[in-house]
């Protein structure tokens, strides 16, 4: 998930635990100030908690059947090794428009975001003018603006808006004590602070919700300095009913005549609530602590592992490395700052991505002070392809490496979608062929041949092939992927293009199975062998060469 729609998520559930507190232990209460605490703290801490780095939850569950460890046989050594079961990945038509869609709605929500933004500055704006249209004078650090023809009495910062022909003298008092408690408390920073909040997480409707209850709240505390003052609090509701119009400022405002009439007069007549209620404030630590659970919840992997810890193993000394289609230019950048750490400087002159991100074009250089490697791969998303730097030798190829670590193999799979060379996905497929593994083996030991060309001409060497297992059982897309000879080549196919059906499948999956053969031939009492088959192949074929 995206990092700003999961702040979004947070933030709004976070807010929604504060407001949901507020309306069902304090919404009824006369501790004005204490809610208006309460309310502020809805917007702080639901804009800066999940800015904190709060350690995820780790969920433990058990592993069920279809996601336990499994045997895979790698061909080029012929050992088995650990993979943990991977995905397959099926692609769309829609695919090439999903690589669209986070960039369009996060394009389309940030636009939202600035225009109330700029609408809020506007009225700012406007409030500002205001100030040079009208007759000034300032009394106590406040300047009253007068503004004749004035729809509404209103104040905002430091400046109180009226009209001062529009009311009786009693009215006008009432009218002033109560902006003027507006502007001595501070209230428009309250506004204003709610008010950025709801532009930049337009999407939360608690945000909104809260900030109607807190310019309520500020009306209660406006309306409570006002009586206390004036020492009449019928002739105080009486002007604010007598005042209250339907007509309603700029909403970055705090003005005296607003829609909350009905619930201020309410609150006005209300016994004081008692002292002993304001251990329900307590609740809030309760309600933190729950939303700091929420955003561990919520939070999951978002602190990914770097390229370098995904593509990047070092094992008894040596370097070991690998790309797929998925890995990302950050993680390329990852890769190419740890090598350089270890004097191997990585350079991708050419590196293209279709519509979805992956990897359909890269040349892939690396070198130390002793050797170099490349790798060039055109032709759609790319194959995995491993590469590493030793002691004494490096080596680079779209096959693992006899002593390539597991966790790249693993990874591989993983993301390979289906195209993976020398490494088999399925470890039981053997099952499935009569007489199983065993079985396996003696059709390949008694139908095996060494090519007379070959043993003429002292020819030795691995032969590595793959093949697809289809659902039904039914052998298909043999290849060779690495061979000394092409006629070496052609019977390895041979052989598997006679190997019988297999038992279907009940899952429907594919299998992609690797084999490899070594050829060795005894020539004058003497064993040749070709430059890599001092390892166990999955069958040996031993000839006799000419002398």
């Amino acid at each position: 998930m995206p990092t700003l729609f999961l702040y979004v998520l947070q933030s709004s559930g976070t807010m929604a635990l504060f407001y949901l507190l507020y309306i069902i232990c304090f919404k009824k209460e006369t501790f004005y100030r204490y809610n208006r605490i309460l309310l502020l703290s809805a917007f702080v801490f639901s804009a800066l908690l999940p800015l904190l780095p709060v350690p995820a939850l780790q969920w433990l569950q058990t592993s069920s059947p279809e996601n336990t460890q499994q045997l895979v046989y790698i061909s080029d050594n012929g050992h088995a090794a650990t993979q943990t079961a991977g995905a397959t990945t099926t692609q769309h038509w829609w695919n090439p428009l999903s690589a669209y869609a986070v960039p369009a709605l996060i394009t389309l929500y940030m636009g939202v975001a600035v225009v109330l933004l700029l609408v809020h500055a506007v009225q700012l704006l406007k409030v500002n003018r205001l100030i040079g249209k009208g007759n000034v004078y300032v009394k106590h650090n406040i300047r009253y603006v007068q503004l004749p023809g004035l729809t509404a009495p209103f104040s905002f910062s430091r400046n109180i808006f009226f009209d001062p022909n529009a009311y009786e003298p009693t009215e006008l008092q009432h009218i002033l004590k109560h902006e003027e408690a507006h502007v001595r408390q501070w209230h428009s920073a309250d506004v204003l602070l709610s008010s950025i909040y709801c532009c930049m997480c337009w999407i939360n409707p608690f945000a909104w919700l809260c900030k109607k209850a807190l310019q309520l709240n500020l009306e209660f505390l406006a309306d409570e300095a006002a009586i206390q003052v004036s020492n009449a609090p019928v002739a105080y509701q009486y002007s604010l009913l007598k005042i209250s119009s339907t007509s309603r400022p700029a909403a970055m405002v705090n003005h005296f005549s607003t829609s909350f009439i009905k619930n201020r007069i309410r609150m006005m007549n209300k016994t004081q609530s008692p002292r002993l209620r304001t251990w329900r404030y307590l609740l809030l630590l309760p309600v933190l602590a729950l939303a700091t659970g929420l955003l561990s919840a919520t939070t999951g992997n978002v602190v990914m592992d770097s390229g370098a810890d995904k593509y990047l193993v070092t094992e008894n000394g040596v370097i070991h490395g690998m790309v797929t289609r998925l890995s990302t230019d950050q993680d390329l950048a990852d890769m190419k700052a740890a090598l350089a750490v270890k004097d191997i400087h990585l350079s991708i002159p050419v590196l293209k991505r279709n519509a979805a991100g992956e990897i359909i074009n890269i040349q892939f250089e690396a070198k130390d002070k002793r050797s170099s490697v490349t790798e060039t791969l055109d032709e759609g998303p790319i194959s995995p392809f491993f590469f590493y730097f030793g002691k004494t030798e490096s080596g680079i190829g779209e096959m693992p490496f006899k002593h390539t670590p597991q966790s790249l193999l693993n990874r591989a799979i993983a993301e390979s979608n289906g195209k993976t060379k020398g490494i088999t996905t399925d470890s039981t497929f053997l099952n499935r062929f009569a007489g199983g593994k065993e079985g396996y083996a003696k059709f390949l030991a008694r139908n095996i041949r060494y090519p007379r060309h070959c043993q003429e001409n002292n020819i030795v060497g691995n032969v590595t092939a793959q093949y697809q297992i289809l659902p039904s059982g039914e052998v298909t897309n043999a290849e060779v992927l690495l061979s000394p000879d092409k006629v070496m080549g052609d019977e390895v196919v041979r052989i598997i293009k006679m190997l019988p059906a297999f038992k279907a499948d009940a899952t429907g999956k594919t299998v992609t199975a690797s084999l490899n053969i070594t050829f060795q031939l005894e020539v004058a009492g003497k064993t040749l062998k070709g430059p890599d088959t001092d390892r166990d192949g999955t069958v040996m074929v031993i000839g006799y060469g000419k002398q």
